[in-house]
């Protein structure tokens, strides 16, 4: 018996990192999963790793800053599957820079895929999980950087704090119909957005990560002591089951001490 047998999951931005740690485990638990990712190649990868040990498992290739994109996804699981039971916002993007150096395009990039894309989601979720006795789960993935800023990251610290606001008034809206929502907050995972920029890949066009001697600190400061995206899944796993059924509007940090 797994956790989440029977369960519909929709996880966002679920073909890398984090997002493919938490659909592989979900799968694992029992649950059916939809993959998201703006790019098919690696989507059909954690699809072909799932299937391997026998998951169950659907693809939907859409960008959650467009409306219509995130209906499309939303919609994947509710025509493949009949349902919609679980919901993980994991998508996001960082475009690192001094507050006199962001650009428009770094600003309104950041906000849009943490940010209006989660709002994107549940919105669209809506069709499936507004029904009495519906019982679902919603998590939002946001980061120390919302709850304590963070140097060069105005945008997306505005982003992640957004989300949290954001995951307290759905969590007070859809209490009726027995949807918990909550959010998490993770500090240092190691995963694309945070290996050295100075080699690091290009995403959306921009290279990412964080500069060798800023992070060389931060792992310094955790003692060596850092989260694999397969740590980082299992929080997820327990806000998404039964044991978690009385925890809603909550923000659970899962920083190694990053943050306290």
């Amino acid at each position: 018996m797994g956790k989440l047998d029977g369960k519909v999951a929709v996880i966002t931005g679920s073909g890398r990192g984090i997002g493919k740690a938490i659909a592989i485990l979900f799968a694992r638990e029992g649950a059916t999963v939809v993959i998201n990712d703006i790019d098919i190649a690696p989507a059909q990868e954690t699809v072909t790793e799932i299937q391997a040990f026998g998951g169950k498992t659907a693809v939907c290739v859409a960008d959650i800053t467009k409306a219509e994109e995130s209906q499309k996804l939303m919609d994947t699981a509710g025509e493949k599957f009949g349902k919609l039971d679980i919901l993980v916002n994991n998508a996001g993007i960082t475009r690192d820079a001094l507050i006199p150096r962001m650009t428009d395009a770094g600003w309104d990039t950041c906000i849009n895929i943490n940010l209006k894309g989660t709002f994107n989601c549940i919105r669209a979720a809506s069709k499936y999980m507004m029904k009495d006795g519906h019982n679902g789960r919603i998590i939002n993935v946001t980061s120390v950087a919302g709850l304590m800023g963070n140097v060069g990251q105005i945008n997306y610290s505005a982003a992640k704090a957004g989300i949290i606001g954001l995951t307290k008034t759905v969590a007070k809206e859809w209490a009726s119909y027995g949807i918990t929502c909550n959010a998490i907050a993770y500090g240092f995972v190691d995963t694309r957005l945070t290996r050295e920029k100075e080699t690091g890949e290009e995403v959306m066009g921009k290279k990412v990560g964080i500069p060798k001697k800023i992070r060389d600190m931060m792992i310094m400061q955790l003692a060596g002591k850092v989260m694999t995206p397969e740590d980082a899944a299992k929080p997820v796993l327990f806000l998404a089951s039964e044991d978690a059924a009385f925890i809603t509007g909550n923000v659970l940090n899962v920083t190694a001490g990053l943050y306290m």
